[in-house]
Order: structure tokens, then C-alpha cells, then sequence
């Protein structure tokens, strides 16, 4: 029989912890290489979608919107829309990593270094949760079944259902806009600091009612 002492226990946790976080450090250092040609822009970009000036998020929602408005004034096919798509990528691909660092070399800073990386770090927790839903999702597939044909069925019925009351144009615009100002959102805690006021107003009301409850 193998016996473990405690001592043996801790030592493999620490060697696993170790080994957890040299993966992660390699993975950090692999996205910051990728990303190298991209992080003139990222920081601009970053402070952007984080409200990190009062004016970023009516700029968000102009921009979305003034988008939305050539494509609801030319009404170009799906085609062509997502050519024109696939071209700006594309060209924002070939350019960025050429002209960022050219504009934007002599300014950079221990500073800016750190935020880059601080942008790094953020990316791949995003992979990583990513990363966890999917195995999630396999993991409730495989040893329950049943609950994820509810989940998966229940989840693509909503949507259809949404997109049958819903123009195709003005849901996608509403979704957009969505995806961007969240992480502003979550950033300034706007959503704890509106739920967090309803939460205390149900619960004055509710004490309130079992006050007058009690008194009678």
C-alpha cells in the first residue's frame, strides 16, 4: 500500500502550484510577444472600452452608431458586408503592427509597459474562462445529458424567438453596443451600484410590510 505523509502532500501541491504558475508566465509571455505590433494601439484602446475619461462612452456609441447608419442608408448584401468587413480587418492587420510602433516608440515607457501587460494578463483570463466554459459544457454533456439538451434547447429557442421580434439590424446594433460598454460597466461597478439600490429598496419594502403585518 502507498502511504503519503503530510510533509510528501504539501511538497506535490507546491511542485503542482509551481508548475501551474511557470505555464501561466509562459502563456502571459507567448500572448505579449504575439501581440507586440498591437501594443501602441491596445493601451488607446483599452482605456477606451474601460471609461477611463467621461467622454469614452458616448464615443463607443457614436462610433457604433455611425456604422450602423451606412449600413442602414446603403443597405449593402450580406456579401458584400462582410467583404467590406474582412477588408478592413485586413487592413488594419497589415497596418497597425507597421505604423504603431513608428508613431508611438520614442513615448514608451516603464508605465505603458506595465499597462500593456496588465492588458495581456486580462486577454488571457478571458481565453481562460472561455476555456473553462467549453470543458464545462462538455463535462454537463457527457454526465448529464438531459440538463444540457434543456439548457442548449432552451438558450437557442429565447434567441430564436428574440429574433423573430426584433429587427436583424437594430439586434445586432443593441448587441454591439452591449459587448463594448461592458467592460466599462463592470469597471465602474455601475450594475453593483443600481442593483445594490434596488436590492435595498425590495428590502425596506419588504420589512416595511412585515412591520405593518406584525402591528396588526
Amino acid at each position: 500500500m502507498l502511504i503519503i505523509n503530510k510533509s510528501e502532500m504539501a511538497e506535490f501541491n507546491d511542485m503542482g502550484n509551481e508548475t501551474e504558475q511557470n505555464n501561466s508566465g509562459a502563456r502571459l509571455e507567448r500572448i505579449k510577444k504575439d501581440l507586440e505590433g498591437w501594443k501602441e494601439v491596445l493601451l488607446p484602446l483599452n482605456g477606451l472600452i474601460n471609461w477611463e475619461k467621461p467622454y469614452h462612452p458616448p464615443i463607443i456609441v457614436g462610433l457604433s452608431t455611425f456604422v450602423f447608419f451606412l449600413i442602414w442608408y446603403f443597405q449593402p448584401s450580406i456579401l458584400t458586408t462582410f467583404s467590406l468587413i474582412g477588408l478592413a480587418i485586413i487592413l488594419i492587420d497589415f497596418l497597425v503592427p507597421m505604423v504603431g510602433p513608428t508613431l508611438m516608440s520614442s513615448r514608451w515607457t516603464g508605465r505603458e509597459e506595465r499597462q500593456y501587460e496588465d492588458v495581456c494578463i486580462r486577454m488571457l483570463n478571458a481565453k481562460t474562462h472561455f476555456s473553462n466554459f467549453y470543458e464545462a459544457m462538455v463535462d454537463l454533456k457527457t454526465n448529464r445529458p438531459k440538463m444540457y439538451f434543456i439548457i442548449i434547447m432552451g438558450t437557442l429557442i429565447s434567441f430564436a424567438w428574440i429574433g423573430c421580434k426584433m429587427d436583424n439590424l437594430l439586434m445586432t446594433y443593441f448587441l454591439l453596443n452591449l459587448i463594448m460598454l461592458v467592460p466599462g460597466i463592470r469597471r465602474n461597478g455601475i450594475l453593483q451600484k443600481y442593483f445594490g439600490r434596488l436590492g435595498n429598496a425590495i428590502k425596506s419594502l419588504i420589512q416595511g410590510r412585515v412591520k405593518k403585518l406584525k402591528s396588526k
